[in-house]
């Protein structure tokens, strides 16, 4: 019965280290075999052609996002029938929400152009607030 446990553990460490190995930065390949099964491995057979496979760690560098432009107030005046078709009641609750949001004080993180996060500046927080009021005052 230890004999059988001694095993088990050995095979466990020994499995646990060969995926660490692998996970580290081995080269996986794929291949077919004549029977049409799909083999994934460190060491492809000599006489088989296998594809190398890019291999994730997890780790991923961060997307840049584009800056947002702020949007400006149209240089012609919005007719009624244009202004009701612009009325929509989600749009409206949400830049109600985000101008209380500018407007309790609290520190609001934004991403520059590099993609970094950095606080938002009492004249960035002013420009929201003037363009969450212009869409307040055409969804609403």
């Amino acid at each position: 019965m230890k004999l059988s446990r001694v095993f088990l553990i050995s095979g466990i460490l020994l499995a646990s280290i060969s995926l660490t190995c692998a996970a580290k930065g081995g080269k996986v390949y794929t291949w077919t075999d004549s029977k049409g099964a799909i083999h994934y491995g460190e060491h492809p057979p000599k006489d088989v052609q296998a594809k190398l496979i890019k291999t994730r760690t997890g780790h991923s560098d961060p997307t840049p996002i584009a800056p947002a432009t702020p949007t400006t107030q149209p240089s012609t005046p919005i007719t009624t029938a244009e202004n009701t078709s612009l009325k929509d009641a989600d749009r409206c609750a949400k830049a109600k929400e985000n101008l209380d949001i500018l407007n309790s004080g609290a520190p609001i993180k934004t991403r520059n152009e590099k993609g970094d996060t950095v606080l938002m500046s009492d004249e960035e927080k002013d420009k929201q607030k003037n363009i969450f009021q212009l869409m307040i005052n055409q969804a609403c």
